[in-house]
C-alpha cells in the first residue's frame, strides 16, 4: 500500500448487492416469454454494460429475442426494488470505504450502471459523499474489459493508473482493472474465483473484510 493512492470500486457486487437481484429479475423476465435464463449465462455479461449484455443475449437466444422490450421491464422492476430499499450495501462496504479515507487514500466509484440509478441507490445508501470521483455507464463509450471507466476515474483522482488499486466482482471488471495497468483484487459475488480470473487479478477474496485485512487499513 505505500506505492498506492487511490482505490475504484465497482458498484453492483461490490458495493451493494445488486447481481443477484438482477439474476432474479432476468430469471422471471425470461421465463415469462419462454426462455429460460441461468447464473452461467449471467455471470457472463455482468459489468459489461447494456450494449453488450444486449447483444451477448441475442447471440445466445437468439434474434427473435424480444430483448428491448425484456429490458425495459428489467429496468422498471429493478427501479422499484431500489426504491423500496431492498438493495442492501455489501457486508464490509462501508468499513473499507471509511478506513481508506481515514488512511489518507483517495476512493472512486467506476461501474457501468446508468446515474439515474446510481444516484438513487447511493441516496439510498447515502454514500455518495464518500468518493472523491464517480464514473458512470452515462461517462464512457466503452465498456469493460475496455480499461476506459477505470482510467477515467483515475484520471478524476489525477492520480497514476499504476498506483490503483481496482475492486471489483466480474470477470469484465477484472480484465478491465488489468488492461489499465491497475492491480485488480476480486472479491467473490455471483461468480467464483476461476482460472480466467486468477490469470488477470493480483488477488481473490471471499469479501470485502478479507480485502480490508490483506490493505491492513
Amino acid at each position: 500500500m505505500k506505492e498506492i493512492e487511490a482505490v475504484l470500486f465497482d458498484m453492483d457486487g461490490v458495493i451493494f448487492d445488486t447481481e443477484r437481484i438482477y439474476l432474479e429479475i432476468w430469471t422471471n423476465i425470461f421465463n415469462k416469454y419462454g426462455y429460460k435464463m441461468t447464473k452461467d449465462v449471467y455471470v457472463t455479461v455482468m459489468g459489461r454494460g447494456r450494449e453488450n449484455v444486449i447483444k451477448t443475449f441475442v447471440d445466445i437466444y437468439g434474434d427473435n429475442l424480444p430483448i428491448m422490450k425484456m429490458y425495459d421491464e428489467k429496468d422498471e422492476l429493478l427501479l422499484q426494488i431500489i426504491d423500496s430499499g431492498e438493495v442492501p450495501i455489501k457486508p464490509g462496504a462501508i468499513e473499507i470505504l471509511k478506513s481508506l479515507k481515514k488512511n489518507g487514500y483517495k476512493v472512486a466509484l467506476a461501474t457501468s450502471a446508468k446515474r439515474n440509478r446510481l444516484d438513487k441507490q447511493l441516496k439510498i445508501g447515502n454514500i455518495k459523499n464518500i468518493f472523491d470521483a464517480i464514473v458512470c455507464g452515462d461517462d464512457v463509450t466503452k465498456s469493460k474489459p475496455n480499461p476506459e471507466i477505470f482510467l477515467d476515474a483515475a484520471k478524476k483522482l489525477s492520480v497514476s493508473p499504476k498506483k490503483c488499486i481496482v475492486i471489483e466482482d466480474s470477470p469484465a471488471g477484472i480484465r478491465a482493472a488489468y488492461n489499465a495497468n491497475m492491480v485488480g483484487l476480486h472479491v467473490e459475488d455471483l461468480k467464483k474465483s476461476d482460472e480466467e480470473i486468477k490469470k488477470y487479478c493480483n488477488r481473490s477474496f471471499g469479501n470485502l473484510f478479507e480485502i480490508k485485512e490483506y490493505l491492513k487499513i
